[in-house]
């Protein structure tokens, strides 16, 4: 079996592994599509230096059954999945409570245990979801964003017809808009990149601001100068973050919102003064069903977003580019892996 690790910060190389069943609960899978994000490479760049090495990355992935170690009401051989990047530990005071949506140490794929840039991935049969036919695994990969969409919409508590502004346009921020559409509230996606920008309209998201206008004067008038009721900021996005406090309403939410996030310096002074609420969410646990179901009731367009497939021989190579880009703070897309060959 072969995979791709780290090692040293910056580097990403091919490898080999092994993966047994390792429990009557374990499943195993073989992976038929990766996707290698923006988090997964400044990981790989040793943004995060608290990450053990070496690891495997990745953290989104589908694939089908391949072994199952005992028969089982949910699972068959040949089976279609997603697998959840992210476990709780069972063993903090949360997850003791009955809480692990509240845990204090989850395993993440890629960062504290191995990631998904391999052939075969074994797991527990509690993380990994079934897919319908209707999802297709150019799709189904983005799950994740899904999930953590729906995890940032719980936080917030949104309500129909209320103005959520999203500072940041990548795939994460239009994936959030569209659902808070699908939900009934009014997303105001805000970026400095006009590509974004007009990717998102593409995609159905009706409200979209420019950074290098005057942000503030236009929620004020598409909010009818109520201001935000609430706003995500994407971790990811390079803005601001004054701006995230600028434009809410006095005491409304502020939730930031992302797998990975460099320094972030937040205005505490802003927040004290307007009392905004300030919260955090880096993963999806607990939502990955409902974000099945969101794609398979073509709640959300993905299509502007589609992305070429990499074969597994140029994976070191297209990793590598990601790698400088990264390094050079120049954008890149994500990229989609074939791993059958």
């Amino acid at each position: 079996m072969i995979g791709w690790k780290v090692s040293e910060f910056g580097k990403i190389e091919k490898t080999k592994h092994q993966e047994f069943l390792d429990g009557l609960d374990s499943v195993k899978i073989k992976l038929t599509r990766a996707l290698v994000t923006e988090d997964d490479v400044a990981y790989v760049c040793g943004e995060d230096k608290s990450i053990k090495l070496p690891v495997i990355p990745v953290r989104f992935a589908v694939g089908q059954v391949s072994e199952v170690a005992q028969d089982n009401e949910f699972l068959k051989k040949g089976d279609r999945v997603v697998l959840s990047s992210v476990s709780p530990c069972g063993s903090c005071p949360s997850c003791e409570s009955g809480k692990p949506e509240n845990c204090y140490n989850f395993s993440v794929a890629g960062k504290t245990v191995d990631g998904f840039l391999k052939d075969f991935a074994v797991t527990n049969l509690s993380n990994v979801y079934a897919l319908p036919q209707s999802v297709k695994d150019g799709d189904a990969v983005y799950i994740e964003y899904v999930a953590l969409a729906l995890s940032v919409i719980d936080k917030l508590n949104v309500k129909k017809s209320s103005h959520v502004a999203i500072i940041g346009g990548n795939v994460f921020a239009s994936i959030l808009a569209q659902i808070l559409i699908y939900y009934q509230a009014v997303p105001i996606l805000i970026d400095e990149k006009e590509s974004n920008l007009r990717m998102a309209k593409k995609s159905g998201i009706y409200y979209t601001v420019s950074t290098n206008s005057k942000p503030e004067k236009e929620i004020a008038s598409i909010t009818g100068g109520r201001m935000a009721s609430s706003v995500v900021y994407v971790t990811r996005s390079g803005l601001n973050t004054e701006l995230a406090y600028k434009i809410a309403s006095h005491n409304a939410p502020v939730v930031f919102a992302g797998y990975s996030y460099p320094t972030l310096k937040v205005p505490m002074n802003v927040a004290l003064a307007k009392q905004i609420q300030t919260s955090c969410v880096t993963n999806g646990y607990g939502n990955y069903l409902s974000a099945i179901n969101i794609l398979a009731n073509k709640a959300i367009d993905l299509s502007a977003y589609a992305l070429p497939v990499t074969q597994m021989d140029d994976i070191v190579e297209e990793v590598e580019k990601m790698i400088s880009r990264f390094n050079d703070k120049k954008p890149f897309n994500n990229l989609l892996v074939d791993l059958l060959g």
